[in-house]
């Protein structure tokens, strides 16, 4: 019986330590986001590119979008892919900034 609970208690251990936590979903990476032209991408243009933004907001009275996916797991690795969004009062790209700490990101 004490072997059998040693056991459980191992596997249950190994199952939380190596597991992770996930925000946001995937999206396309830099050889979408290189894409993006300032002052020229439309809003559905960005839509069709990345799909429905993990959120929504305004800034300065403009439209902001913003997808993010982060990566945390219980031994301390933490990874993240942001992009953010604004539009100006066309519904074209006014802005963007993109950052990704992935391994293997370029």
């Amino acid at each position: 019986m004490r072997k059998e609970r040693l056991v459980y208690s191992l596997i249950i251990s190994f199952v939380i330590f190596v597991s992770c936590a996930t925000v946001g979903k995937d999206f396309p990476g830099r050889d979408m986001v290189k894409n993006i032209q300032t002052g020229k991408t439309t809003k559905l243009e960005i839509l069709d590119m990345f799909g429905a933004p993990y959120r929504r907001g305004i800034e300065d009275g403009d439209e902001t979008w913003t997808y993010v996916y982060w990566k945390v797991n219980l031994i301390g690795s933490k990874y993240s892919k942001d992009l953010y969004i604004h539009f100006d009062k066309n519904s074209i790209v006014r802005s963007y900034s993109y950052n990704n700490n992935f391994p293997g990101a370029e």
